[in-house]
């Protein structure tokens, strides 16, 4: 087992051999005794990698330490805390100063941070955080942030904390201070006790909030660092709101939300997904997009209640602003069916009623203009404002999934984020489809249809359209080019498709075939799988010229399982692909998911060598040596587990894009993210359509109508010419 490596120490180096199956301690001792002379304790000194400055461990040795690997003998995380801590106490500003320049990088290994909070380190750290400006806050702030990555330590910080850290968000201008003020904040809301993420679970929303009040330009403050320049701080602006909108309690959500619509947050995320972005603030984008779903959702399923002194006043408003005499009821005079309207609105809940008195007060003399105009026409002809609005409120819905409360859209809909805009738009050109139509009250699903077809139409390339563009769509393209367009569209079965039970059906079967596809992916996971290891090697030539250059070696291939607790991912290396047995006895290495928050994806972190190292480290690592690519293997199938921004926990690189999307999709579903691939997105979709169709199969007569009310007879019906019937019997009574 013994490896052949060089080992620095001062100024001295030495080839030697190395146990790696030895304890590391073991051989920090050896090495102290035998190659340098040292007789002081191995436990103050310890293993660093040469190139990268990443410490050995006994979990990382295996993997770190490859033939002819260069390292150094150091002084251990033990000693670098003390000296560290020691500093942090200085009132010089320049020891201050490089002390947390270097905590930030050395916090980030949790030997180092466990001795750094046994010397009480992080009450140095607050204390100069609270004291520090500049440069010094910045690095005490960036530490701050890499010591909360780890799942332990900073389970007690204090609300003076969390207010001043709020207090530095909000009132610094700086990036590197926002940055990591951002970052500390994102961390203490999503650890609460419902979180899947962290192992801290002391904080959340309801302990933000009172700091979050006390800083009355807090939130604005976030959205306008939307439009920063600065692509690190707009994304962690973003990731904060999401953070934010995910741990939201039920107790400050109304008001939250209320928040959100005054400072018109999604007009400024609509106007991100136009401009031009990385992957990380797309996936925040995504997210953003995702979490509305769920609160139009939410909102959707919030039933109208008279009892709620802000649903009666939108209500009434509705009627008072109408302009129309009280006399013979008034509900039935603005669109609706009975003179109780709150039962007829359940359908849509609050979203509903919101998007109903969004279209009132965007124009008033509009809105009474169209309520007086249907008044005063004859009552079968008139188009029902508030039956309109509800149904469009529906198709809307069903469009953009909001009826199911989960998206896998993997594009930007931006048009989404304008749901009130494009309400009022779409109300306004089924009125103008019912006009053209010259419909009547029995022809409103016919109208509806109409709508629908012309919907999908006009949001076409949703991720690239303007509203204006929209708009023009749907009010200005004649009604005989989009009656001829719906025809050609037009199949077997799709007036069903728009009846009330089977949107029903399908919002039911699209949860069935989500969780059925999730499923499937995550049995991937259990099952196993091969991925290949590009590794790079030292070897010394003879030849003194080429001491150092690497030789590159792609031998490697690496199994990974799911533990069947879906806790673990376990895996081992192998030099060549073999019979691996079921269970994870022979996979003893393993991968604690608790700590995965993140998954990445592309070829950013293509070297195996690097897993693990902060992102400065594999910079530098990427300058020093050649990075190995096979040419099969496209570097769009890289992935990787991310414990915080700047640790990788392992990396994958897939064979295909069968075997990429199974795991990607698989770990995102495992994690409850978002899925990544457009190819799951449309399976779940075609297998929700699937159904419906097959559920529908027993209604393929030509133009079947699912009935809306079964009119039983009086008596039976007389069979026969000679006045003889027939009578139907039970023969057992």
């Amino acid at each position: 087992m013994s490896t052949p490596v060089t080992v620095h120490h001062d100024k001295s180096n030495v080839l030697c051999n190395v146990d790696v199956a030895q304890p590391i301690e073991k051989i920090i001792k050896t090495l102290c005794i035998e190659q340098f002379n040292i007789q002081e304790p191995a436990a103050l000194y310890a293993l660093r990698l040469l190139d990268t400055d990443e410490l050995i461990t006994d979990e990382n040795l295996r993997r770190k330490i490859k033939e002819n690997e260069r390292l150094k003998l150091v002084s251990s995380p033990l000693i670098e805390a003390a000296e560290i801590c020691e500093k942090l106490g200085s009132n010089d500003d320049r020891v201050l100063k490089l002390a947390t320049f270097s905590l930030q990088k050395y916090i980030k290994e949790v030997e180092f941070a466990d001795e750094f909070l046994k010397r009480n380190g992080l009450k140095s750290l607050i204390d100069i955080i609270n004291n520090s400006s500049g440069n010094t806050l910045a690095y005490a702030l960036t530490s701050m942030q890499n010591l909360m990555e780890h799942d332990h330590g900073w389970e007690d910080l204090g609300f003076d904390f969390i207010n001043k850290v709020i207090n530095i968000l909000v009132k610094q201008t700086l990036v590197n201070i926002c940055r990591p003020a951002t970052a500390i904040i994102i961390k203490l809301a999503t650890a609460d006790k419902n979180s899947t993420t962290s192992a801290i679970k002391t904080y959340g929303f309801d302990v933000l909030h009172d700091a979050m009040i006390k800083q009355p330009n807090f939130f604005s403050t976030l959205v306008q660092r939307l439009s920063s320049a600065d692509y690190v701080l707009c994304s962690n602006s973003l990731c904060l709101i999401n953070a934010l909108m995910r741990h939201v309690t039920d107790h400050h959500w109304e008001s939250f939300m209320d928040m959100m619509i005054k400072l018109k947050v999604r007009k400024a995320v609509a106007l991100l997904m136009n401009g031009v972005h990385g992957d990380e603030l797309s996936k925040h984008l995504l997210e953003f997009q995702s979490l509305f779903v769920r609160q139009a959702y939410r909102w959707k399923r919030t039933q109208v209640s008279l009892h709620i002194p802000s649903h009666k006043a939108m209500l009434e408003e509705l009627w008072t602003k109408a302009n129309l005499p009280e006399e013979g009821g008034k509900w039935r005079k603005i669109g609706f069916a009975t003179e109780a309207p709150k039962w007829e609105i359940q359908r849509v809940g609050y979203l509903g009623l919101e998007n109903m008195h969004g279209f009132m007060k965007k124009d008033i003399d509009d809105y009474q203009k169209t309520i007086l105009e249907q008044h005063n026409r004859p009552a079968e002809r008139r188009c029902p404002f508030a039956k309109t609005s509800i149904e469009v409120t529906e198709l809307l819905c069903d469009y953009w999934d909001v009826s199911t409360g989960y998206t896998t859209s993997t594009s930007f809909q931006p048009l989404l984020l304008a749901f009130e805009k494009i309400h009022y738009i779409t109300v306004k050109s089924f009125f103008r489809l019912w006009n053209e139509m010259e419909a009547t009250v029995d022809d409103f699903p016919k109208v509806s249809a109409l709508v629908r077809s012309q919907l999908k139409f006009a949001l076409r390339d949703e991720a690239t359209k303007q509203l204006y563009e929209f708009e023009k769509d749907m009010l200005e393209v004649e009604y005989k080019v989009i009656r001829d367009r719906q025809l050609k569209e037009l199949e077997l079965g799709d007036d069903l498709l728009s009846k009330t039970p089977v949107r029903n059906l399908r919002s039911r079967l699209y949860t069935e075939s989500y969780e059925f596809v999730k499923n499937q992916r995550i049995k991937c996971l259990l099952i196993g799988d091969w991925f290949q290891i590009t590794t790079t090697t030292n070897v010394p030539l003879n030849s003194t010229t080429n001491l150092g250059k690497k030789t590159l070696i792609n031998k490697k291939w690496r199994f990974y399982r799911l533990s069947p607790n879906l806790k673990f991912l376990h895996y081992s290396d192998f030099l060549e692909k073999t019979f691996i047995r079921d269970g994870i006895e022979d996979l003893p290495e393993r991968i604690d998911l608790s700590l995965v928050t993140d998954i990445m994806t592309g070829p950013s972190l293509q070297i195996a060598s690097t897993i693990g190292s902060p992102p400065k480290a594999i910079s530098k690592h990427l300058s020093t040596n050649i990075i190995i690519t096979n040419n099969n293997l496209s570097q769009d199938l890289t992935f990787s587990l991310m414990s915080g921004p700047d640790t990788v926990l392992t990396e994958f690189i897939a064979r295909d894009y069968t075997q990429y999307s199974e795991w990607t999709d698989g770990l995102n579903m495992l994690f409850d993210k978002n899925i990544n691939s457009k190819d799951t997105a449309e399976y779940i979709h075609i297998l929700t359509e699937i159904g419906v169709k097959v559920k529908l199969l027993d209604l393929s007569g030509e133009k079947v109508e699912i009935p809306q009310n079964i009119e039983v007879p009086n008596k039976l019906p007389i069979i026969g010419t000679g006045g003889s019937g027939f009578y139907y019997d039970d023969p057992f009574s």
